[in-house]
Parts: C-alpha cells; sequence; structure tokens
C-alpha cells in the first residue's frame, strides 16, 4: 500500500505520476511553464486537441493499469443506441438524417465510488498542481475538482467489440488518460470544428458519419494527457478488433463552480445497462 501524501513527500509522489522535466505542472510561472501552458493553447486552438504525449511517466502508468484492470470486472456494462445531438430536441428529422441517426455505445464504465479512495486513480487526480494547468490551459478563472460520488473520477473499460459512437460533448473540455490500448483497433477518431453554434453543417457531419470523409486519428500512447475541446468537434472510439487488452482511459471531472455533482439522470444513464435507445434530453419519444 502506498503511503499517505504528506508535505515532505507531495513532490515526490507528484513527479512519480508527472515526468516534471517535460511538462513542469509544479511551476507554471517559470518560462518553462510559461512555454507550456503557451505550446498547450495553441495546439487547442488550431486542432481542439491538446496531445501532451509522455505527460505521465511509465511506472505510473503500469501502476493505473494495475488498478484499473482489478476493477474491470465490477464495470457497468453499457449498450445502446445514442443520438450524436444528446443536449437537442431531435423530433421530426428525416430518418437519413444525421439528428436521426443512433450509433451505438457499448463498453464498460468504472464509476468514482467503485475505485479505491487511497488508490493511484485517486491520488492522481487530486493533485492541485493538476487542476490548476487544466485552469490556466482552458483560461478560466477558477477550477474545481468535482463532487460527484459517481462522475468525478470516471473509467472506461473496452474490449473486442465495443465502441463509443460518433458525438458532441456538451462540456467545454473533457480531460483524459491513456492509460492502456487494445491491440487492435479503438482508436480516437474525430473531425475539428465542424459545427458551431450558428451553423450545424449537417453535411459535413453526415460525411463522416457515411465514411465519405476522413476524420483525424492522432496517435495516443499510454501516458499521453489529452484535453479535447469536443463542443463541436465529432468524434468517437472506433470499435475495438481482436485483443487480449482491454482500452483503458481514465476521465477527470473538473468545474468552474465548486461541489458540482453530476444530475441523476446523466449518473443513471451512465451506469445502466438498459438497452433503451437515446434520442436526446429534449426529444418526443
Amino acid at each position: 500500500m502506498k503511503n499517505p501524501i504528506t508535505k515532505e513527500n507531495h513532490a515526490q509522489r507528484l513527479n512519480f505520476y508527472v515526468n516534471l522535466d517535460r511538462y513542469p505542472i509544479h511551476d507554471l510561472d517559470s518560462e518553462a511553464g510559461k512555454a507550456l501552458i503557451e505550446r498547450s493553447r495553441e495546439m487547442m486552438n488550431r486542432d481542439t486537441l491538446c496531445l501532451m504525449e509522455g505527460f505521465l511517466r511509465a511506472p505510473a502508468v503500469v501502476e493505473l493499469s494495475k488498478e484499473i484492470t482489478q476493477l474491470e470486472s465490477v464495470a457497468h456494462r453499457i449498450d445502446y443506441p445514442c443520438t450524436a445531438y444528446g443536449w437537442m430536441d431531435n423530433s421530426d428529422f428525416p430518418p437519413d438524417h444525421p439528428r436521426s441517426r443512433l450509433l451505438r455505445r457499448n463498453c464498460g464504465v468504472i464509476t468514482t465510488d467503485q475505485i479505491d479512495p487511497k488508490g493511484s486513480c485517486t491520488e492522481l487526480y487530486q493533485f492541485d498542481e493538476l487542476t490548476e494547468f487544466i485552469r490556466r490551459l482552458l483560461g478560466y478563472d477558477t477550477l474545481y475538482r468535482t463532487s460527484c460520488p459517481t462522475l468525478s473520477i470516471q473509467i472506461n473499460v473496452m474490449d473486442q467489440g465495443d465502441r463509443f459512437g460518433w458525438h458532441f460533448d456538451t462540456n467545454d473540455g473533457v480531460v483524459s488518460f491513456t492509460i492502456q490500448n487494445p491491440d487492435n483497433g479503438g482508436g480516437f477518431e474525430y473531425a475539428p470544428l465542424i459545427r458551431s453554434e450558428s451553423e450545424e453543417n449537417y453535411s459535413g457531419v453526415a460525411g463522416i458519419m457515411n465514411d465519405a470523409n476522413q476524420p483525424r486519428r492522432p496517435d495516443m500512447t499510454p501516458g499521453t494527457l489529452s484535453l479535447f475541446l469536443g463542443r463541436r468537434s465529432l468524434h468517437r472510439a472506433a470499435v475495438v478488433g481482436p485483443t487480449a487488452r482491454t482500452r483503458q482511459s481514465l476521465l477527470f471531472s473538473y468545474d468552474r463552480k465548486p461541489g458540482m455533482v453530476f444530475p441523476e439522470k446523466t449518473c443513471q444513464r451512465i451506469t445502466s445497462s438498459s438497452p433503451e435507445p437515446y434520442y436526446g434530453a429534449l426529444t418526443n419519444q
């Protein structure tokens, strides 16, 4: 069992997880820290995706993966068809329209209440330096770890045949770590800035969904930290092919206000095994 973090070993524990030589999140006001923020923001502005390869050190990735693997047997299994436009009223669109299309989501989800509060996933989440780094990248005045007992920390586990179909996010940014990749498939794919708040670009969205146009497929090796702005960028986790190991992704939730808890319906959808299609929060079904 790991020793608890104290003032004396805090820096040592942070350095165990994060490659502070490459990513000095403990000293963001230094010249190297300022340069890291500038590079990362440029990447986000250009691609809506900031990838920090090797952010986590290899021994930390091994420790995190071991903890996740031990939890895979208790993961909530979800398997249902879902609209890419979950926050909209998708009633009365033609059957072949992107707003009417239902795309499969099937994977395992490990929630905060299933994770050891003294384990590695929780320890990494609780570093204030990481929270402050994300705050500066997003340009917010404040940022806090959420208080949700279900979704503050979420682990997605995907085995052969699993996938997370095309969708948009409803939040401002998703913070995730690549912990383990499968032997085949399961890659992250996205179409940056394919829609805007004033122009939905349904023809462009349909082109991606129908494989007429090709998305971007970045290489995300274990240990990579990703900050993704998915509100306007269509994205998915492609189907996992034959594999002896799962795809493991670790997601952390933050909010600009303290004490944020996700709505009960959101938590139920994440943890429910119901096969009922999800047409959207405002859709008449």
